[in-house]
């Protein structure tokens, strides 16, 4: 909670400064549209939207020169073994690249590209961080004079400003609209290219390396979204981590159906939680290689109000809505209308948890994909529909 605040600290402090930089960068004459910057998580990581689709461009669309920024050195160090090129975003070569860009692709907002964000004048493309969800973001939770102070205020300068917004259906694209402020005819239907992975032949044991999945019958994966609640002023997943570690009803339950029970926690989420128990399993952000890898090697999927689940369903498997804290959530957090459309069957407690796993209902699956994926989009690859759409857009001519 405290990087966060940190970070949004900062960008109000520095709004000033950096919005009248990436205006004066519009008037750069030499923009080459066939150099494509990406970045993510605030140049802190490789992963992601982006991730999926840097790679997938440098392999299938060598006329594009792709350039990953970052302003971590162990980032730099990591896409560089991989054979790609990629630069500090405060390095002589990172500035030189972000200047003559003409495509700029983000997964969370311009600080992607660096702290003052050098790409004014490049088109940029938002590929974002987990398209549609329940959770209301940005002018979404602004109403009557504060939303049209902070739209005044976007109009100089916003830290997800965006020429090009990737959505997966009419219904997320009508969030975009809402939650950004963007136009529809900015928007385009693609999927998210880091779902591209779900329709590859990966074996399960691939995908969990350091996990001898051979022995369990199934693999049961909890994701939780980040959340601290301001009443008790605790974070209530370690509460609800520690109800079930404690549960001899939920302990029993996994030994006899040879369960693994993983759980992801959210990157933000600052406590370690260690199992004796080898049917209870968590892990954290730096043990993960790819939460698309943990997805795909999952069975069964538990979460609560997080934007996973949209992800999930694409692979036609069970989803699990696990929301014991609701009310207390909603107490202090606003959901969109997609929660009540969604979610129809949710456990609040240990006993209903295991009633719904046990159940392999398939009901949420098929209302999240009726939702969230366009039937345009079924079954095509995510990642070409958005490089397409770029060069459709922007007329980029590449051999």
């Amino acid at each position: 909670m405290k990087s966060l605040s940190k970070i949004f600290e900062w960008r109000k402090f520095s709004l000033p400064l950096v919005g009248i930089i990436f205006h004066l960068l519009k008037l750069l004459p030499f923009r080459n549209k066939k150099i494509w910057v990406f970045g993510c998580w605030m140049g802190s990581k490789y992963d992601d939207n982006a991730k999926f689709l840097f790679e997938y461009v440098n392999k299938n669309h060598p006329g594009v020169r792709c350039v990953w920024l970052s302003r971590n050195p162990a980032v730099v160090k990591q896409v560089r073994a991989l054979g790609y090129e990629v630069y500090l975003s405060t390095s002589f070569r990172g500035i030189a690249v972000a200047l003559r860009c003409g495509v700029a692709i983000m997964t969370n907002g311009l600080e992607d590209f660096g702290r003052i964000p050098l790409v004014g004048g490049a088109k940029v493309v938002s590929l974002w961080h987990g398209v549609g969800g329940f959770k209301k973001i940005y002018n979404e939770n602004y109403h009557g004079f504060k939303l049209k102070l902070k739209k005044t205020v976007d109009l100089f300068f916003n830290w997800v400003y965006r020429d090009l917004s990737l959505a997966t259906s009419e219904y997320t694209a009508e969030r975009s609209m809402e939650q950004f402020g963007v136009k529809r005819e900015s928007i385009v239907i693609t999927g998210q290219p880091r779902n591209d992975l779900f329709f590859s032949n990966v074996q399960k044991r691939d995908l969990l390396s350091d996990v001898d999945v051979d022995t369990f019958s199934k693999v049961v994966l909890y994701m939780p979204t980040y959340r601290v609640s301001p009443n008790t002023r605790r974070d209530t997943v370690k509460d609800i981590l520690d109800e079930l570690a404690a549960s001899k009803k939920f302990k029993d339950f996994l030994e006899t159906h040879n369960i693994l029970f993983l759980v992801k926690l959210h990157p933000l989420t600052s406590f370690k939680m260690d199992s004796s128990n080898p049917n209870f399993r968590v892990l954290g952000d730096k043990n993960v290689k790819s939460v698309q890898h943990l997805l795909m090697a999952a069975d069964c999927l538990v979460t609560d109000y997080s934007s996973c689940s949209v992800d999930y369903a694409l692979l036609k498997r069970p989803v699990v809505f696990f929301v014991p804290d609701e009310e207390d959530y909603l107490s202090y957090s606003s959901l969109n209308d997609a929660y009540g459309r969604v979610v129809k069957d949710r456990a609040k407690s240990v006993d209903e948890l295991i009633g719904l796993i046990e159940s392999g209902n398939m009901t949420p699956t098929n209302l999240l994909n009726d939702l969230f994926e366009d039937p345009s989009i079924t079954g095509t690859c995510y990642s070409e529909n958005m490089y397409r759409a770029i060069c459709d857009r922007y007329k980029v001519e590449v051999e």
